[in-house]
């Protein structure tokens, strides 16, 4: 039970990231958007260590089921790989968001750099 409501909160919180995610690139300025990534980015990487505990904790529970139980082979579904498979994917998600974050703030503080120089000549 634990495992699967540590997965329900990786899920609610990734949706909440990705609609932050999705502010930040609707928003045209830099420091608005800049707060939404981090506020996404933050978000993204509680959502993995949540599904990354969820991970870790089902076999740990199944194996003390396995002692308690008659069968001597049991398997895990599917879904198990699938978490795991949600887990990398959520790993990518976090590295390229913050990837394309510092991407943004250096384009930026190069315009306002050069822009700021242009006008002082003037």
């Amino acid at each position: 039970m634990a495992s699967a409501a540590l997965c329900v909160i990786c899920l609610l919180l990734d949706v909440f990231a990705t609609f932050m995610t999705g502010l930040g690139l609707s928003s045209n300025d830099p420091a608005v958007k800049t707060r939404y990534y981090r506020i996404a980015v933050w978000v993204m990487t509680v959502a993995l260590i949540a599904i990354l505990i969820a991970l870790i904790l089902y076999p740990v529970f199944f194996a003390q089921e396995l002692e308690l139980g008659n069968r001597t082979l049991w398997e895990f579904g599917w879904a198990y790989g699938v978490g795991w498979g949600a887990a990398i994917f959520l790993f990518g998600a976090v590295v390229l968001l913050l990837c394309d974050q510092e991407e943004e703030e250096i384009y930026y503080k190069e315009r306002t750099i050069i822009h700021a120089e242009n006008d002082s000549r003037a």
